[in-house]
């Protein structure tokens, strides 16, 4: 009998944990799916990508604990009332509900306590705001891009107009084209359904964006939904020639699928590609072919998105493209506590190298990207990304903001550098600034941008 109910609990136990993981693997996807610009198909791959590693982590399936010691817990609850009352009840609510919840929510406060112990002195300045209508077309005088990459824009104009505000004048869209693993050479496709689907969102983010003089460059990125071996995007190479063929075969339908929309919807600009330097090291002839095929069916500029890291001075066909294009992750020293001055001085080696680039292609240097965490270290290592440490590390608005002004005071001012794209801008997130992501939203960084994007005319 003992045995009969002890297995009845075990199989009720394991009932309710199989619900609970397979509602959240379903609810993650949803997740996905409403803060993403691209789609089913683009999102289910991301979904493929974000589970494994979700599969990986132990506070994940601890967390699907919680439903089960919730009715475990409804049940003692029950079972005290009925023993003793509503004296018993009180007892049980309080041991095994308000104490537990008195002590989490101490440890909470310590915990926010520890993370915002930084003090930071900023006075936000409103001044720099651009208050028009429009942009102010800054990019016509100086020639320098101020763009964001953003996630989750819609044709509502609340988040471009706090980016137009704030004198952005490009915006950045991301579609993720899913690979099932870095040398495998199948991508996922765009059929005529998704194309439509695509242009459809893509056609009324423009009509917001002309509304508010805002330009766009479209940037696809391959999404690895397999990084069992460690790999990155970076890392994409082939086994046989055989299969270099079909990648690239592949990776042409892509891309050129997204330069024509490009096309169709006058789009200012277009990346060929992010982060791909095993490919462009093996096969650059490869990558001569593709760019003549995107110039025959796209009018506008076009770059590639080069890794900062033993990757923009290998690439030979710079001088065929707009931009030299990079990922502008450069590490700023090693001190966890940096200077104004400590970061001026790191950007100094790296501006030499860039300015012996543009000058050997006669080509100018754009960032595709750059960005900065509010975080402890984020100079140290920008490329980082968000983790479950990002839950209890130390919040720092104040190395953001000085690790843009930084890069403000040294890189922006070149001649021959044509601006950045900053990662990154979530719309469908609101963010009050007490975090150690990217985004700007929020945090003295974002009105040091707006300050040195402005130009006095």
């Amino acid at each position: 009998m003992k045995k009969w109910i002890f297995g009845l609990r075990y199989k009720r136990f394991f009932l309710f944990y199989g619900i609970t993981f397979l509602v959240s693997l379903v609810a993650i996807y949803f997740l996905i799916y409403s803060n993403s610009e691209n789609g089913h198909q683009a999102s289910l791959s991301i979904w493929t990508r974000v589970v494994p590693r979700l599969l990986s982590e132990i506070l994940f399936w601890t967390v699907l604990l919680l439903p089960f010691l919730l009715f475990l817990l409804v049940k003692n609850l029950i079972e005290n009332y009925k023993k003793s009352g509503l004296r018993g009840l009180f007892i049980g609510l309080f041991l095994k509900i308000g104490l537990p919840f008195l002590i989490l929510f101490s440890f909470s406060k310590g915990l926010d306590y520890y993370r915002m112990a930084e003090k930071i002195d900023f006075l936000w300045d409103h001044s720099f705001e651009n208050k028009s209508e429009k942009t102010k077309n800054y990019y016509a005088i100086d020639n320098k891009q101020r763009g964001i990459h953003t996630f989750g824009i819609s044709h509502d104009l609340d988040d471009l107009r706090i980016l137009k505000n704030n004198n952005f004048e490009w915006i950045t869209l991301t579609p993720f084209v899913g690979q099932p693993k870095y040398n495998a050479p199948s991508l996922s496709e765009i059929d005529s359904t998704r194309y439509q689907d695509i242009k459809g969102r893509y056609k009324r983010i423009k009509r917001s964006c002309d509304s508010l003089g805002i330009k766009i460059m479209l940037k696809p990125h391959i999404w690895l939904n397999n990084r069992d071996d460690g790999e990155w995007r970076s890392d994409i190479a082939m086994t046989s020639e055989e299969d270099w063929n079909l990648w690239f075969s592949n990776y042409e339908k892509v891309i050129l699928a997204y330069a024509k929309i490009a096309q169709e919807l006058d789009f200012e600009q277009f990346c060929i590609g992010t982060e791909l330097e095993a490919t462009v090291a093996k096969k650059p002839e490869k990558w001569l072919e593709l760019i003549q095929l995107v110039r025959d069916c796209y009018a506008g500029k076009i770059t590639y998105a080069s890794n900062w890291y033993k990757g923009y001075t290998e690439v030979p066909f710079w001088g065929e493209l707009d931009y030299i294009g990079i990922q502008g992750y450069f590490p700023l020293g090693e001190s966890t506590e940096p200077t104004l001055v400590e970061l001026e001085n790191a950007w100094k080696p790296y501006i030499k190298q860039m300015a012996e680039v543009s000058k050997k292609f006669n080509t100018p240097v754009l960032f595709t990207e750059i960005g900065y965490r509010s975080l402890k270290g984020t100079a140290k290592k920008p490329w980082e990304w968000v983790s479950l440490k990002s839950y209890y590390s130390k919040i720092s608005k104040k190395e953001q903001m000085i690790s843009y002004q930084a890069f403000f005071n040294t890189l922006w001012k070149e001649p021959w550098f044509h601006g950045i794209h900053i990662w990154e801008w979530q719309s469908t997130s609101k963010s009050n600034g007490d975090n150690t992501s990217f985004t700007l939203e929020n945090k003295p960084a974002l009105n040091i941008v707006a300050k040195n994007f402005k130009l006095d005319l």
